[in-house]
């Protein structure tokens, strides 16, 4: 009797353990795909920002003013601009950009000679899922090239650079700006404009961005101090 029964008590002891068993092994494959997710969209997005730092986008202007010393100005020249650096630490963001303007001219009758200025900006914030959302593409001049200078740009009729836009509840975003090695602004901000090198560039970071703040930031949180 004793011979026969144990075989079975074998059997049912395998069942057991085998059935014990699958849960744990379940909920260790459970976890893994998020945390993939979370890593794998951090360096998608990382990936394409240091793609776009390598491109940048141009305009090539003329422009025909009064200055302010009632002078006629003429200049022929060209503007830069590109996303310069990414910092993510956590779901804190920090970007840094460039705009350069080199031209050259004439003010009344005397030449300018080669000209250029420069800034530097650097924008930080805590990256969240409702920032996030905000995230789009606007077409704008940039600040070199506003209305009252009269430029013209052959190649490109509106002047304007794609830039992608980041908008933040409150000036929740510490922005500084460095104009020609000095610094010229350090404060607060609701929103910046990051300049890309086309559309296409633009919603691609805008996707990578969007899908990195899902997978590991919280919709809200405290501005950066």
């Amino acid at each position: 009797m004793t011979s026969r029964s144990s075989p079975l008590i074998f059997i049912a002891l395998l069942l057991l353990f085998a059935g014990l068993g699958r849960p744990q092994l379940h909920c260790q494959d459970s976890k893994a795909p998020d945390k993939v997710d979370a890593v794998s969209a951090q360096t998608e997005f990382l990936r394409a920002a240091e793609a776009e730092q390598k491109k940048g986008t141009y305009i090539f202007y003329t422009q025909s003013f009064i200055d302010k010393e009632n002078q006629k100005a003429i200049y022929r020249g060209s503007i830069y601009g590109a996303l310069k650096s990414v910092e993510l630490h956590g779901c804190s963001l920090k970007v840094g950009i460039e705009i350069v303007d080199k031209f050259s001219g004439f003010v009344g009758k005397k030449p300018t000679g080669d000209l250029a200025d420069s800034q530097q900006y650097s924008f930080s914030l805590t990256l969240t899922t409702d920032v996030a959302k905000t995230l789009s593409l606007v077409e704008a001049r940039p600040i070199q090239l506003s209305s009252s200078t009269r430029s013209v740009c052959a190649e490109k009729p509106s002047c304007a650079f794609t830039w992608l836009a980041i908008q933040a509840t409150g000036p929740s975003i510490k922005e500084s700006r460095i104009t020609n090695e000095a610094v010229d602004f350090n404060g607060r901000a609701d929103r910046f404009l990051i300049p890309v090198s086309s559309a296409d560039a633009g919603h691609q970071l805008i996707g990578l961005i969007q899908n990195f703040a899902n997978a590991s930031c919280k919709s809200s949180t405290a501005p950066i101090k």
